[in-house]
C-alpha cells in the first residue's frame, strides 16, 4: 500500500498550536493536517478493555518517526517499534497474531483515528509483554499496566489529566494487587497509601478532583465484602458485594 511521511516538525508544531499553517483553520483541521485522507482516520477504535480508569474522549497525538498510510492507516512505526491497527488483532488458540500471519505477533497494536493514537498494547511472541497505555485527549499517558507473558504484573500507574502528574501507583503481582499503593492529589502529595502484603488490606481510590471513589477491602489481592462507589460530588452511588472477586448483589441508589 502506497505510504507517506508525515514531516515530525510539521506535527509537533502543529499539535502544539505553533503550525506555519493558516491561522484561520480550526484546532481540529489543524491536528488532522489536510494531507491526511478523510479515510486515514475513518476507523474504529477499542473500548477500554480494563474497569480501573475509564477516559473521557481520551486520545494522543502521535510525534516521532510515524508514517501513515494514504488510504487508511494500517501500521505505523513509533521509536523503532511496528504498531499495527487493533481491526488487525486476532487470537487464535490463546496467541496473538496480526491478521492471518501465522508467526505470533511481536510488536503494539494501537487504537489509532488518523494520527490521533487512543490505546496501545505490546506483544512479544504473541503474549502481552510490555504495556497497555491508555493516552489523553492532551498528549499525556492517562494510565499504563505492565504485562508478563500475558498476566499483570508489576507496578500500575494513573496520571491527572490536566497536568500528567501521578495520580496513582498499584503493585501487581500474578494478575492479583499484592505490594504498595498509594494515590496522590494534583500536586503530587500522597493522599492515601497502603501495603497489600499478601494482596489483604482497605483499598480505596480518588476522583480527578480529590473525591472519594470507592472503598472496599481486598483479600488474596481479589475484591471480596462490601464495596461502595461514590460519584464525583461525594455522593453514594452503588453498593456491590463481592466474593473472591466476583459480584453477588449489587444495590443502586443514585
Amino acid at each position: 500500500m502506497k505510504k507517506m511521511k508525515l514531516v515530525v516538525g510539521v506535527i509537533l508544531l502543529t499539535l502544539v498550536g505553533c503550525t506555519p499553517l493558516e491561522k484561520n483553520k480550526t484546532e481540529e483541521e489543524r491536528i488532522l493536517l489536510p494531507t491526511v485522507p478523510k479515510e486515514a482516520y475513518d476507523v474504529s477504535i477499542s473500548t477500554m478493555p480494563e474497569g480501573e480508569f475509564i477516559p473521557q474522549t481520551d486520545i494522543i497525538h502521535t510525534g516521532q518517526n510515524v508514517k501513515v498510510a494514504e488510504n487508511a492507516i494500517t501500521e505505523v512505526k513509533l521509536n523503532g517499534i511496528d504498531q499495527v491497527n487493533i481491526a488487525k488483532k486476532q487470537v487464535r488458540n490463546k496467541i496473538v497474531y496480526n491478521g492471518d500471519s501465522t508467526t505470533p505477533f511481536t510488536g503494539a497494536f494501537a487504537a489509532v483515528v488518523g494520527v490521533h493514537k487512543h490505546y496501545i498494547e505490546e506483544y512479544k511472541d504473541g503474549k502481552l509483554n510490555g504495556y497497555k497505555i491508555w493516552y489523553s485527549e492532551a498528549g499525556r499517558v492517562g494510565m499504563k499496566e505492565p504485562y508478563v507473558d500475558g498476566i499483570k504484573s508489576g507496578v500500575q500507574e494513573t496520571f491527572y489529566r490536566n497536568n500528567g502528574n501521578i495520580r496513582s501507583r498499584v503493585t501487581y503481582s500474578g494478575g492479583r494487587i499484592s505490594g504498595p499503593m498509594s494515590w496522590y492529589d494534583n500536586k503530587g502529595k500522597i493522599i492515601y497509601q497502603e501495603d497489600f502484603k499478601g494482596g489483604n488490606g482497605d483499598w480505596k481510590s480518588y476522583w480527578d478532583n480529590g473525591q472519594v471513589r470507592e472503598t472496599g477491602r481486598l483479600a488474596n489481592g481479589l475484591a471480596n465484602g462490601e464495596w461502595r462507589y461514590f460519584t464525583q460530588k461525594g455522593e453514594l452511588e452503588k453498593v456491590t458485594i463481592f466474593r473472591n472477586g466476583s459480584p453477588t448483589s449489587q444495590e443502586w441508589h443514585k
